[in-house]
C-alpha cells in the first residue's frame, strides 16, 4: 500500500509540475502565438493519445451513427484536441489583461433574463455544459458582479487540484468542489440560501446515481442536482451554454427560465425535467460538436 501511494503521489506531481510549466510557457507567450500553439499542440495529442482519440471517435459513431462520416469523425476529433488547448490559453490569458478587454470578448445574449430571474429573490439554477470554454463563462460573469457560483468535480491529480483552486481564488470567482458530495451538496444550499444567485449544474457526464434520459437517441443517466435545487428552492432554471465564434469572441447564452415540472410525483419530476434539461445540452452540442469537451469521456455506456 506504501508503494501505491508513493507512486500516486509521484504521478500527481509530474501532472502538476509539467501544468505548471505549461501554464507559465502559455502566460510568457504573446497572445497572437495562441491559436497556432493550440493547433500544434492539438495535432501532437490528437496522435499521440491513441486511446483518448479512439474514445472519442467512438463517442461520434455511437451519438451520430452512420451519417457522420469517418472523415468527418475524424475532423471533430482533431478540432476538439485544438479547442481543448485553446481554451486554456484563454484562461491563461484572463490573468494577463483588464476586466475590460476580458468583457471585449465576448458576447451575452440574454443576460436580461439572468437579472430578471435573480429579482424574484429565490436565486436560480444555471442548467450548463462543458462546452466551449465553460470556465470562462463563469468567470466573465463573477467580474460583472453577479452571485454566481458552480458544482464542479476537482481533478484527480491533488496537486494540480489545489493549483486550480488558487488560481480561481486569485481571480476571486468562487467555486464548490464535488470532492466530498454531502459536503458539496450543504456548502450549495447554504450559498443558493443566503446569496440568491446563479448556482450552475454541468449535467453532460454520466451520473451513476442518475436517472435515465434520452441523449442523441441513446439512454443516458445524467444527474438530477439542477433539477433538485430548481425544485427544492422554486428558483428558475436557465441554460447557460457557449461556444467560440468564428471571430474568436465566445458567444454566452442565457435561455429561459425554462417551464419545469411540478407535480406530487417528485420522482418523475426530477426524471421529466432533467430530460428537458439534456434537450437543450443536446442541442447545442450539436451546433459546434467540436467544443464539447465531453466527447473525452465515456458518455454512452
Amino acid at each position: 500500500m506504501k508503494k501505491v501511494r508513493i507512486k500516486k503521489n509521484l504521478l500527481h506531481l509530474s501532472i502538476f509540475m509539467n501544468f505548471v510549466l505549461l501554464f507559465y510557457f502559455i502566460k510568457f507567450m504573446p497572445v497572437f502565438t495562441y491559436r497556432r500553439i493550440s493547433r500544434c499542440m492539438g495535432s501532437l495529442v490528437f496522435f499521440l493519445m491513441a486511446s483518448t482519440r479512439q474514445r472519442v471517435l467512438k463517442n461520434l459513431r455511437i451519438a451520430y451513427g452512420p451519417g457522420l462520416k469517418p472523415e468527418e469523425r475524424r475532423r471533430i476529433t482533431m478540432d476538439l484536441f485544438y479547442y481543448t488547448i485553446l481554451s486554456f490559453c484563454d484562461l491563461v490569458r484572463v490573468t494577463k489583461i483588464s476586466d475590460e478587454k476580458l468583457f471585449a470578448s465576448v458576447h451575452i445574449e440574454g443576460e436580461e433574463k439572468l437579472r430578471a430571474a435573480l429579482l424574484k429573490g429565490n436565486g436560480a439554477v444555471g442548467v450548463c455544459s462543458h462546452m466551449g470554454n465553460f470556465p470562462l463563462v463563469e468567470t466573465v460573469l463573477v467580474k460583472k458582479g453577479y452571485p454566481a457560483n458552480v458544482i464542479v468535480k476537482d481533478p484527480t491529480a491533488e496537486y494540480f487540484a489545489k493549483f486550480c483552486r488558487k488560481l480561481a481564488l486569485s481571480e476571486n470567482v468562487p467555486y464548490i468542489s464535488k470532492k466530498d458530495i454531502r459536503s458539496a451538496v450543504e456548502e450549495a444550499r447554504i450559498w443558493i440560501s443566503k446569496k440568491r444567485g446563479l448556482l450552475s449544474f454541468y449535467l453532460d457526464q454520466h451520473a451513476s446515481s442518475g436517472v435515465i434520459v434520452n441523449f442523441f437517441g441513446k439512454k443516458v443517466s445524467a444527474p438530477t442536482g439542477a433539477a433538485v435545487f430548481a425544485r427544492k428552492y422554486d428558483a428558475p432554471a436557465l441554460g447557460v451554454f457557449s461556444y467560440r465564434m468564428k471571430n474568436g469572441r465566445h458567444r454566452i447564452i442565457i435561455e429561459g427560465p425554462y417551464s419545469l415540472q411540478k407535480t406530487g410525483n417528485q420522482q418523475e419530476d426530477l426524471k421529466y425535467n432533467t430530460a428537458l434539461f439534456m434537450e437543450r445540452v443536446e442541442y447545442y452540442v450539436k451546433v459546434c460538436p467540436e467544443q464539447w469537451f465531453s466527447w473525452l469521456h465515456r458518455r454512452f455506456r
